[in-house]
């Protein structure tokens, strides 16, 4: 299948044109349960999932997939495939961070195919996959952008890549479930504590209205559901629907109030709002339990904390611990997927494979690393060009720049010994001249 089978034999042909008559897909519908169906516990929870996915796949752009023939390397199609376009609607960048996605949401793994057509590599959004023990896995009922495909594929012909624990997203929302309600309970009690309150004190004074009764223009009583309104009623009324409305608001306002009645600030210590329980509430406590939830994410996925907050403190520790224990790990399932499924065994064999360098997520000053950089140069290991290429600039087109060269300090082992005896063996030809003298 194009690409797939480049180093095994003609790639089979079939058409795409035809519409799906039966829509039979397996949808997982991860944005309406995390995007369109979020809440205050979930929305926290997708933002630091996203986090993760997006430190993993923007390092894995950064990675250099390496193609080499015959251990040579070599920029060919797979090398434009795997580093700049993928397919014409995605760039690499896209690409990469649509498989993250996929391996991290979806528990059964992320699925990218190759088109049988234009030979271009694409990530399932769903699919269906039946598993075998002694003969390929079947993908089915696979759909990409909308688009049903109407073959299934086995399972040389598709890659299958999945984190090393396949249910991290589950079990990191099942520990969410606790500290999830924890979190929306700091929220009310953050709102109900900078929520205005205030009492209203009805002094006796105030009360003898309620000897007053109401009476229309023709002197008679006025009623409200059947019971006699006095002044006491009147201006209670008007005082919750009308007057406080400017006490409220978010405007300056002056209200009027009768004798006897009297507004208390419960949240404030002598109507100042400077002291009392509403002057220390702040947000720091939902702050802290959001860095919490981020801790908790960042270790299920084996990424440093600091370095997903954005923490620059020990940034070279947090980074080497960053691409040890999560990125390496993915790019080898990915690097043997490929090698596996559009290598073979005999390419492999002989050194025609791809490589995934993720020494290039680090950034590199060329200041900071010349010493280093002058050591493995002296020693033979890398050529000008070679140094070149691992600090992204272009090759010098000279042939000087491709020789290994090496300090006349170091030589090999067998040349010093035989330098020795060869050096003992003149001393004592020197002797036995003297003494013949």
């Amino acid at each position: 299948m194009g690409i797939f089978n480049f180093f095994k034999s003609d790639p089979v042909r079939v058409s795409e044109d035809e519409q799906a008559l039966a829509l039979r897909k397996k949808q997982y519908e991860l944005f309406d349960r995390y995007i369109n169906r979020t809440n205050t516990k979930t929305a926290f929870k997708l933002y630091a999932i996203q986090l993760c996915i997006n430190r993993i796949s923007n390092a894995l752009v950064k990675c250099d997939f390496q193609t080499l023939t015959s251990g040579k390397r070599e920029k060919g199609d797979i090398w434009y495939q795997l580093n700049v376009e993928p397919n014409e609607n995605q760039n690499a960048a896209d690409f990469w961070n649509k498989v993250i996605y996929q391996m991290v949401m979806n528990e059964d793994g992320a699925l990218v195919i190759q088109s049988r057509v234009t030979g271009e590599l694409l990530v399932a959004d769903s699919y269906s996959v039946k598993e075998f023990a002694f003969k390929p896995n079947v993908y089915s009922n696979v759909d990409i952008s909308n688009y049903m495909m109407q073959t299934s594929f086995l399972e040389d012909e598709v890659w299958h890549l999945k984190l090393n624990n396949s249910r991290v997203k589950t079990l990191f929302d099942n520990l969410f479930v606790e500290y999830g309600t924890l979190l929306s309970g700091a929220i009310r009690n953050y709102n109900r504590s900078n929520a205005i309150k205030y009492a209203l004190n009805i002094e006796t004074q105030f009360e003898q209205l309620k000897n007053k009764p109401l009476v229309d223009a023709d002197g008679n009583p006025i009623l409200k559901d059947g019971i006699q309104q006095t002044e006491y009623d009147y201006a209670i009324d008007d005082m919750f629907e009308n007057r406080l409305k400017g006490v409220f608001s978010d405007n300056d306002s002056v209200t009027p109030l009768e004798d006897g009645l009297d507004l208390v600030d419960l949240n404030a210590t002598g109507n100042s709002k400077s002291s009392g329980s509403a002057a220390n509430k702040t947000t720091r406590d939902i702050s802290a339990m959001v860095d919490d939830i981020i801790n908790l994410c960042a270790d299920a996925f084996m990424i440093p904390r600091g370095l997903l907050k954005g923490d620059t403190a020990d940034i070279d520790g947090m980074t080497d611990n960053f691409i040890s224990f999560c990125i390496n790990p993915i790019a080898e399932q990915i690097e043997d997927e490929i090698n596996r499924k559009m290598y073979g065994k005999r390419n492999v064999a002989k050194s025609t494979y791809c490589k995934i360098r993720t020494d290039k997520i680090r950034n590199y000053d060329l200041t900071k690393i010349a010493s280093s950089a002058e050591l493995i140069s002296r020693i033979g290991v890398w050529s000008v060009n070679d140094i070149l290429d691992f600090m992204d600039y272009e090759p010098i087109a000279e042939d000087w720049a491709n020789q290994h060269i090496i300090s006349k300090n170091y030589s090999l082992v067998e040349q010093e010994l035989e330098g020795g005896e060869n050096s003992e063996e003149n001393q004592n030809n020197n002797e036995r001249s003297k003494s013949d003298k």
